[in-house]
């Protein structure tokens, strides 16, 4: 817009000039200062447009310049008063039909007049109807715009709209498919807790299924209702843990895990908390799905700067598989139990073979560490085992 204001601004110059070197020799003093009254005046017709008029008027009457006044009525005509529009329409026809001096207007001749008319009304009409016209597209322009800016905002509330739909099909999916199942855990077990008297390791095993299920429903819960608000703090505080619940994890993992956290000297925010605490879970339960029995190690440490947290979760290769020996001598187990190996505990197959796994839980966890603006990163180890690190800024 500057640009063309100023290619404007440059073409007005070279036209007025051009118009007074085509009449410089007829000037006199009184042509010459009504002329340099309205060129003067011309920089100040978009500020005060019709005082810039009635200050060009008078070139007309002296014949030696027409295109300050003309100008001067299309600035006029460019505003949104169509009253002072016309007004300054009749003002310039005056102008411009008006002989100069007047009383040569009774020696004119019926041609010479029609001719002034003609004249008159070009001078007049076309730079009015020229500003009219670009009036009306700047206003086309704004409208176009804020039709666009409608659109743009009723597309953006539509797909707002969808997702909030498809965020309560995926709640009502959630809450009639898992918190069925998982309320169904919950429940046997705390039955087989009451029920069973006897056996010391039967009652902490369902009174650890009951506590992990009730567990998993108060989370679904939450992120249930937080599908269904559509709330973004709802959604980072629900599920939200921290540094101090890494050791009740891992020693309820049923590993043999040894951990060694070192909280660093700057409180870390609430996201990384979590992060670290997702990605310290989803490995441990890898290694109950892929390497059950191995022993596993979990450390997290601030970096040497104090500006990251590095987390690491490290497991051994799983143990070899018992071969078949004759039972020692002594009093048969009760009947329907094995006994697993190495253990006095019940059990036939080792925890965690038969768990589904649907490879996604690695790609999560890089793409949480790369939404905080770190690294995730997995190895074999030479000896058989895995490695996941982590490296999250603070």
């Amino acid at each position: 817009m500057r640009w063309r204001r100023s290619t404007a601004e440059r073409v007005l110059a070279v036209a007025v000039v051009a118009e007074l070197l085509t009449v410089a020799e007829a000037f006199t003093a009184l042509p010459l200062a009504v002329c340099a009254a309205a060129l003067l005046s011309l920089p100040l017709r978009r500020r005060l447009p019709m005082v810039t008029l009635c200050a060009t008027l008078p070139v007309m009457l002296t014949g030696h310049l027409w295109l300050p006044p003309m100008v001067a009525m299309f600035e006029v005509a460019s505003g949104r008063s169509r009253r002072r529009t016309a007004v300054a329409c009749v003002l310039v026809f005056a102008a411009a039909v008006c002989p100069w001096p007047v009383g040569e207007l009774v020696t004119m001749t019926r041609q010479e007049i029609l001719t002034s008319v003609e004249a008159a009304a070009l001078m007049s009409v076309g730079p009015t109807a020229l500003g009219l016209l670009a009036t009306t597209r700047a206003e086309l322009r704004a409208r176009l715009a804020d039709l666009t800016a409608t659109r743009e905002r009723e597309q953006r509330l539509e797909s707002e709209r969808a997702v909030a739909r498809e965020r309560a099909r995926l709640a009502r999916e959630m809450h009639d498919t898992v918190a069925h199942h998982v309320g169904i855990i919950a429940v046997q077990s705390g039955a087989l807790r009451a029920a069973e008297t006897a056996d010391a390791w039967k009652r902490e095993t369902a009174e650890s299924i009951r506590r992990h299920s009730v567990q998993a429903l108060e989370e679904l819960r939450d992120m249930v209702g937080v599908l269904r608000a559509s709330d973004p703090d709802a959604a980072r505080s629900a599920g939200r843990t921290g540094l101090d619940g890494l050791r009740d994890l891992t020693g309820d993992s049923l590993l043999d895990v040894t951990v060694d956290v070192t909280a660093p000297r700057t409180a870390p925010a609430p996201d990384v908390e979590c992060a670290v605490f997702r990605i310290v879970q989803e490995s441990l339960n890898n290694v109950r799905k892929h390497a059950p029995g191995a022993r596993v190690a979990v450390r997290v440490a601030p970096g040497p700067d104090e500006r990251s947290l590095s987390v690491e979760v490290r497991n051994s290769p799983p143990p070899a598989p018992a071969r078949p020996s004759t039972r020692p001598p002594g009093p048969d187990p009760a009947p329907g139990r094995d006994t697993a190996p190495g253990t006095d505990r019940p059990g036939t197959d080792p925890p965690g073979t038969d768990l589904p796994g649907g490879g996604y839980g690695l790609v999560g966890l890089r793409e949480r560490a790369e939404l905080l603006g770190g690294s995730l990163s997995t190895a074999r180890c030479p000896e058989g085992g895995f490695t996941v690190r982590a490296v999250l800024p603070l």
